[in-house]
């Protein structure tokens, strides 16, 4: 099931990946669906998807740095990650790279919910303006969703 290792040795398959999309995801577990991560540098897992064939493989993380990712990726020839959280590091070199980081938005998703967003257009392409988009998700800043719940119009009687 696991493709590839995300480590030293992905030197050799240069642009292997070219035209995939890179997505952190949680461990796949068997007869589950594949979850998407909240984290980038520690995550375990990314799938890697195949644009032109829909298809997905998983690699495997042994790094645990945003900006060694970023780069690895990139050897491999990914040019398009879709996140919910990224270093500034990591994201400057991404985007120097000629590299598009597009933001997942929700945690509690699968794989492929994300994937038909991304592949309908709908996830927002992170830019220097919306950067902060990428760290709701980030670090000790867990807010369980609350701006879902605004409708609340307290009409005291």
């Amino acid at each position: 099931m696991i493709a590839l290792d995300l480590d030293e040795s992905i030197v050799n398959q240069e642009g292997k990946y070219n035209g995939y999309v890179a997505i952190p995801i949680k461990a796949p577990k068997e007869n589950q669906p594949i979850m998407i991560s909240p984290l980038f540098g520690k995550v375990k897992f990314f799938a890697l998807y195949d644009k032109n064939l829909k298809k997905i493989e998983i690699a495997k993380n042994s790094l645990n740095r945003g900006g060694a990712i970023t780069r690895f990726l990139n050897i491999l020839g990914i040019k398009e990650i879709i996140t919910l959280h990224m270093g500034e590091g990591a994201y400057k070199m991404a985007v120097s790279s000629g590299m598009k980081v597009y933001f997942a938005q929700e945690d509690k998703q699968t794989l492929e919910e994300v994937i038909s967003k991304f592949e309908s257009n709908q996830l927002p392409l992170i830019t220097e303006e919306n950067f902060e988009l990428l760290n709701q998700f980030g670090c000790g800043n867990h807010h369980h969703h609350e701006h879902q719940h605004d409708h609340h119009h307290h009409h005291h009687g």
